[in-house]
């Protein structure tokens, strides 16, 4: 009797290990792009064991039965880097906004069932987007950070470099271990695209890990069709030359996209003294981020949070290094970098930064036809936050908390801004901590809108070619900004005059490329709105 029991103890221990080694052949998985996200889709994994490994997927879950997925594919490349056996499987020719499952057999066993699903390729389709950076130090806050990943369930995140503290094989290995708790709580991977940060030791590390498809880490990917095109930078090497010119030229050719995000690592203008300023990225980057209207860029390595209103490069009267408050076709950066490095004090504000603070967090962004909306999220409790539901992933969940600073707790950037208040003061004069913005929370009223003030006042006329003149008086010097409106109120067009004297001013302005009908102008100085206009082109 005793030697049945023994016996069957030690079948129950090999069944055991065997169990253990069957699930424990593959480890560390990731997924990515190198091309179209609505079509493909690149997943990555250390082969601890086993060989021959074949990742077995299809739309249907099929759990753990892989002689039932009726798609697979072996690995594209093998590469051993950083203490890894790295593998490589690239999907391509996938349905676009679709959920596929898949499991890993190799000669020892199986993986668990996971899953990943592509990106929509229509611009109806709203996306959910994780953007932040630096986890180089505190493991127990990049977990945390990573665990929220896993319950906001995003279509992709951003990060922007500095994931290690050195570059070395060790610490790899336990930033894709911590990174493992980004999937969700059924197996669902969330694609990564990554920027090279200065704890990066080359380009080389990026590559080997995440199988980047540009060896310069300079690239772009598109989503929703035209809805979003996504520029991560290389801000490691010359921001001018090579990377600058093929980022002018890729621009050129995608105005057609509604919105243009981008990332890299370095801020440009660090809301840290502890940081240097970026001179080189001002210079070769923000021109062509206001020339072709990149609206949002996401930066790190202060390790410090900013939410700036929309600037542009300026050195005009009213500016502040380099830049100037441009409410209608000004660039929203955000950042800079909280996911786990070393907090440093936000000492260094701007006059056009809207909010900053110190803290762990990212960003976590909406972007739809009409509008995008930035929030933060405070990254440092996730154990008691839930988990979005999939049919509106874009509620928050319970338990999760946001930042809310005093000028509000989302950033609204919209594609038809709504219209400023009257009496709100020039741009370059407003205060950052009391003034409201086109990118507040709410929708500001109209300027005066009462039809009885505007029918009183005078009408003009422009001339064959476009354009009018009008006449106001400021009481005190002051810059001037004249706003033209369309029928329904909403801002098309702004133009910044520089100072003005105290006196009465005839300003020829040129409206050629404005279609014929009816609008209205509004003229503002530091004391309001100083003349109103009917205007007929």
């Amino acid at each position: 009797m005793q030697d049945i029991r023994r016996r069957f103890f030690l079948l129950l221990l090999l069944s055991i290990g065997s169990l253990s080694l069957a699930q424990a052949v593959s480890t560390r998985f990731r997924c990515m792009w190198r091309d179209d996200p609505a079509t493909s889709m690149v997943i990555g994994w250390d082969q601890i064991s086993g060989s021959n490994p074949v990742l077995y997927f299809d739309v249907t879950d099929h759990g753990q039965r892989a002689d039932l997925y009726k798609n697979s594919r072996r690995p594209d490349l093998v590469m051993a880097a950083r203490g890894m056996n790295n593998h490589f499987v690239r999907l391509s020719g996938l349905q676009p906004n679709t959920v596929y499952y898949f499991v890993i057999r190799d000669s020892d066993g199986l993986s668990r069932r996971m899953s990943f699903k592509t990106a929509p390729n229509q611009p109806t389709e709203r996306l959910s987007i994780i953007a932040g950076g630096d986890s180089r130090n505190n493991r127990e806050a990049r977990r945390s950070a990573n665990q929220l990943v896993a319950k906001l369930r995003p279509h992709f995140v951003l990060f922007n470099g500095d994931m290690t503290g050195d570059d070395s094989a060790g610490e790899w290995r336990k930033w894709l271990d911590d990174w493992q708790s980004t999937i969700g709580s059924d197996g669902r991977l969330f694609p990564i695209i990554v920027a090279r940060g200065n704890h990066e030791a080359s380009n080389r590390s990026l590559l080997e890990i995440f199988d980047v498809s540009n060896p310069g880490l300079v690239y772009e990917l598109s989503f929703g069709g035209n809805l979003l095109r996504v520029y991560s930078l290389n801000s490691m090497i010359p921001a001018g030359g090579e990377q600058r010119d093929w980022l002018e030229n890729d621009l050129q050719k995608s105005r057609h996209f509604l919105w243009r995000f981008a990332q890299y690592h370095h801020a440009m203008r660090p809301h840290t003294s502890a940081k240097p300023e970026k001179d080189e990225l001002v210079l070769h980057w923000a021109p062509l981020f206001y020339k072709y209207k990149v609206q949002l860029v996401s930066e790190s390595d202060s390790h410090v949070v900013k939410w700036t209103y929309p600037i542009r490069p300026s050195g005009e009267p009213g500016s502040s290094e380099g830049f100037i408050r441009d409410d209608l076709n000004g660039t929203v950066y955000i950042g800079e970098g909280c996911w786990g490095a070393p907090l440093r004090q936000n000492n260094d504000d701007k006059p056009w930064t809207r909010a900053s603070g110190s803290f762990n967090q990212f960003s976590w962004i909406f972007v739809d036809e009409d509008k995008v909306e930035v929030r933060v999220v405070l990254t440092d409790v996730s154990e008691n936050v839930g988990e979005v539901n999939d049919k509106n992933p874009f509620e928050p969940p319970i338990g999760l908390s946001l930042w809310n600073p005093p000028t509000g707790d989302v950033v609204t950037l919209y594609q038809k801004p709504p219209v400023i208040a009257a009496a709100e003061p020039p741009a370059s004069q407003r205060q950052p901590d009391k003034t409201p913005t086109s990118a507040a929370k709410s929708t500001p009223t109209p300027p005066a809108n009462d039809p009885a003030d505007w029918s009183s006042q005078p009408r003009i006329h422009c001339d064959a070619a476009g354009k009018v003149t009008v006449r106001y008086t400021l009481a005190k010097a002051s810059e001037v900004t004249v706003l033209l409106l369309d029928e329904a109120f909403v801002v098309l067009d702004r133009v910044n005059l520089n100072m003005q004297a105290a006196r009465t001013h005839l300003k020829e302005l040129d409206f050629a490329t404005l279609k014929s009908g009816n609008y209205f102008l509004v003229v503002r100085g530091a004391d309001g709105v100083v003349a109103k206009y009917q205007l007929t082109r």
